[in-house]
């Protein structure tokens, strides 16, 4: 592979990581290691920036909040297959943006900002290089870890839902449940609601923390949230046997 746009774009992204305090990577998809790494990383997050070219994403995994690492891989390895079933032109018109908790230099986990894009592709139109930029996030919209595919164009933002990684899937009257718990709704409410009985609800909530493998509802609901459940969820009519 030819390495010849590293050395014409590297003045641009040490550019961006000096003044932006951005965190720049370059990562090659078919050596599956970083070929460019901003020299503000050891500084930031503790991380030699030898061993990411060397070991690839292995350090970094390290740093990240382990109650985030699952969905974080799963969801990128759908979005990547979204990305690289796309049309040469569309590949590079997306950037793939994730939030996530990493461990800062001080061992505190903070919450990032990074997005992806495509840089290369290879003869074929395959994805080849990828330009990684990383940032704190700041404005803190939002506690829950996410990820989505932006389209430039069209600005359209494309969330992924991760429902069909579950071992046990949801049924339609759990999700109900799973609705009105994220209004907030206690389980006498949620059965007044849905007019079955509260020992039914208390059932549903059950069975929902087992199959999310959640500890309590919020959590249940967060989790919820990064799935993509939120999403598909249509309003159900509970019978009277329920």
């Amino acid at each position: 592979m030819d390495y010849s746009v590293i050395e014409r774009k590297k003045a641009d992204w040490l550019k961006l990581s000096e003044f932006a305090h951005s965190i720049v990577l370059v990562f090659d998809c078919y050596a599956k290691k970083f070929i460019f790494v901003s020299d503000n990383i050891p500084q930031s997050y503790g991380i030699d920036s030898k061993r990411l070219f060397i070991y690839g994403h292995e350090p970094v995994l390290k740093i990240i909040h382990p109650g985030d690492i699952h969905y974080g891989l799963l969801v990128r390895k759908k979005i990547y297959s979204l990305l690289s079933s796309l049309s040469a032109e569309e590949k590079m018109k997306h950037k793939m943006v994730h939030e996530m908790r990493v461990k800062n230099v001080r061992g505190e986990y903070i919450r990032i900002i990074e997005q992806e894009q495509v840089i290369e592709l290879d003869k074929s139109g395959d994805i080849w290089l990828m330009l990684s930029v990383i940032d704190v996030d700041a404005s803190h919209e939002s506690e829950i870890t996410k990820s989505h595919l932006y389209n430039f164009e069209t600005r359209e933002q494309i969330f992924i839902d991760l429902s069909d990684t579950l071992e046990e899937p949801l049924t339609n009257r759990e999700l109900s449940v799973l609705q009105l718990m994220k209004q907030g709704l206690l389980s006498k409410e949620i059965a007044n609601s849905l007019n079955v009985s509260i020992n039914t609800i208390n059932t549903h909530r059950q069975n929902i923390l087992q199959k999310l493998k959640a500890n309590n509802s919020i959590e249940a609901v967060n989790l919820a949230q990064r799935l993509g459940l939120f999403n598909s969820i249509q309003k159900h009519i509970f019978s009277e046997t329920d």
